[in-house]
């Protein structure tokens, strides 16, 4: 069996690196495939670096193949990008070969269910990562081009859902979700894949070098908030969940790390303000700095965005011992109930002694087996590599199929 990664636009360069070449990376290591490669239809930044593009895949795996893209505003594009994508397959792939394909999300699904749909023997994986429609809603409500580009995504789903066989979604809250709201088959096979983290042993002279480089101390008390500053995001709540620790534990240092600005920060008093470090550093890098924090804030508004999501940090957060201090409705916590004791996961709207327990909390990083188990990319891909090889017996779901 051979597997295709298919990927359309590496709009977060942050997680291509991490949930795209560093899985397959992990899958290549396994040798449970014949083969292995990543076809990418570039983002236009990309535009004209196709050779840069297939470098920087073949640091990780051995085949990668990529090809131009524009913002899509017309179905159209995407209508071509299957001829090119066809075009490539008819050089590269015999119509006999089993091939699993992996399908990034609604572009990738509308594309690889109409370029594979001559080849009998693939089978496709709808690998649902988020609400794209909703996501450019929230974030682009009175763009013109974006309204255009979001409703050919949604458009692009609704053609492409019926012709997978099978499904990842990163929580059961989004899999009810689109069951409900785009009529997903509910008796296609699926899996619960949340956002996928691998702990990556650090080395102790770079580790020493960043703690010195950040006056970090072992008896300092770390809060730290990484993510990005999207509409979806709650950079108030952030600012007053800051202000708040701050005022209580006066020798607390914040550590923010973030690709964008907070001007909320400028409502903090100067004694806070003195204690904050806000930086945006390199993928490579986050681990050592995972190593610093002993407290992760999450917040998040409560929106469908986040009931259905499995944000990253959570991941990174809780499999490095790190405790989480969260705000608003979001759907990983809901499959990861059954594991808090209110010790690994405190929530600020319900719980109103937090602060208390922050002050009175043990300092020592615990991992939870159970949680680590759950994120970990190695038991998460054999799942997937299970159902995938199950398609295979399975009839496949063909175009023609209405």
């Amino acid at each position: 069996m051979k597997l295709c990664y298919l990927v359309y636009r590496e709009d977060n360069v942050m997680v291509y690196e991490s949930q795209v070449l560093e899985y397959l990376r992990a899958y290549e290591s396994k040798n449970i495939f014949d083969s292995i490669e990543l076809l990418l239809f570039r983002h236009e930044k990309n535009l004209t670096k196709g050779k840069e593009s297939e470098n920087r895949i073949k640091q990780y795996i051995k085949k990668g193949h990529t090809f131009w893209s524009f913002p899509v505003l017309s179905m159209i594009q995407l209508k071509f990008d299957v001829l090119r994508l066809k075009n490539y397959l008819q050089n590269h792939y015999d119509r006999a070969d089993n091939i699993a394909v992996i399908c990034r999300g609604d572009l990738a699904a509308y594309i690889g269910t109409r370029a594979f749909s001559g080849y009998p023997n693939s089978r496709i994986l709808y690998d649902n990562r988020g609400l794209a429609f909703e996501e450019s809603l929230m974030s682009y409500p009175n763009s013109i081009i974006h309204k255009v580009n979001r409703n050919i995504k949604r458009k692009a789903l609704l053609a492409a859902k019926d012709f997978c066989d099978s499904y990842n979604f990163v929580t059961t809250n989004m899999r009810e979700y689109f069951i409900k709201h785009y009529q997903f088959d509910e008796n296609i096979p699926y899996t619960i894949i949340p956002t996928l983290y691998q702990s990556v042993v650090c080395d102790e002279i770079k580790l020493q070098q960043i703690r010195q480089q950040e006056n970090y101390h072992e008896d300092d008390t770390v809060i730290g908030y990484i993510g990005s500053t999207a509409a979806w995001q709650s950079m108030n709540t952030l600012v007053s969940t800051i202000a708040k620790i701050g005022q209580k534990m006066p020798k607390a240092k914040f550590l923010i790390l973030t690709n964008g600005g907070i001007p909320e920060m400028q409502k903090l008093t100067n004694n806070i303000k003195k204690r904050i470090v806000i930086k945006n550093i390199p993928h490579n890098k986050m681990n050592y700095y995972l190593q610093i924090i002993d407290i992760g804030i999450i917040v998040r508004d409560n929106t469908i965005i986040n009931h259905v999501a499995a944000p990253t940090k959570i991941a990174e957060y809780l499999t490095n011992g790190i405790k989480i201090l969260y705000s608003g409705d979001i759907g990983i916590i809901d499959d990861l109930k059954e594991y808090n004791n209110n010790e690994l996961m405190i929530n600020m709207d319900t719980d109103e002694h937090w602060l208390e327990h922050l002050v009175n909390g043990k300092k020592e990083k615990h991992i939870d087996q159970r949680i680590a188990q759950y994120f970990d990319m190695d038991r998460r891909q054999d799942d997937t590599y299970k159902m995938l090889i199950q398609s295979f017996f399975n009839k496949k779901h063909m175009l023609n199929k209405h």
